[in-house]
């Protein structure tokens, strides 16, 4: 296995209670030399609240920073009101003090939309469409931010006349500096997606791992 490489980053998304797959994601990304490794979210399911204790414990464990997903939120909410909860309270614990938002350097790193102070926990749900893409770029016209929630791979950029909107496909690499600012959704771990990003070369790859 390769060694760790200070200027490779592993992002991924969306295991909605499937431990397994974060697995395999952290096992290929760690194989792909990436230090560090973060979570936009939806770590857990709230319809299958059974499996949100191991993979909470695999993500304490694996040291993988994460924020707070809608699913993580209803999960939460639920067990509070259920008798017995159904998780561990330091699952529960876990998951209710994950923040909404992530800063690496100047990216963000959300699970949808970035304007928590706006939006609130409303903000981890709805899409980013032409609007609220538009919104970002104007706030932040050199912005980077990483995404989850929508599931499939994409880049959303400032084009000629209007926003553009891109699917990305496994093995594709975007040289971030020609299309910033920019928008990336990481697609979800349960189809195997995730993103190795070098901040020092402002490089991007996306990668499927199964």
């Amino acid at each position: 296995m390769p060694s760790d490489n200070p200027d490779r980053i592993g992002i991924m998304a969306d295991s909605h209670g499937d431990a397994n797959a974060i697995v395999m994601a952290v096992d290929f990304l760690k194989g792909n030399a990436c230090h560090a490794l973060y979570h936009l979210g939806d770590i857990c399911d709230a319809r299958r609240w059974e499996t949100a204790d191991d993979c909470v414990e695999l993500v304490i464990h694996c040291g993988i920073r994460a924020v707070m997903g809608n699913n993580d939120h209803t999960l939460t909410a639920d067990a509070r009101g259920r008798k017995p909860a159904g998780i561990r309270r330091d699952t529960l614990s876990f998951l209710e003090n994950l923040p909404l938002r992530l800063s690496v350097g100047s990216a963000r790193l959300v699970h949808s939309r970035p304007f928590i102070k706006r939006l609130g926990l409303s903000a981890m749900i709805g899409g980013i469409g032409q609007r609220e893409a538009g919104t970002f770029f104007r706030e932040n016209p050199d912005g980077l931010l990483f995404r989850g929630h929508s599931h499939q791979p994409e880049l959303i950029s400032p084009g000629e006349a209007d926003i553009r909107f891109s699917s990305l496909v496994a093995g594709q690499t975007i040289e971030l500096a020609a299309v910033r600012p920019c928008i990336v959704t990481c697609g979800a771990l349960t189809a195997g997606w995730a993103m190795i990003w070098e901040p020092d070369g402002d490089r991007l790859q996306c990668c499927r791992f199964s």
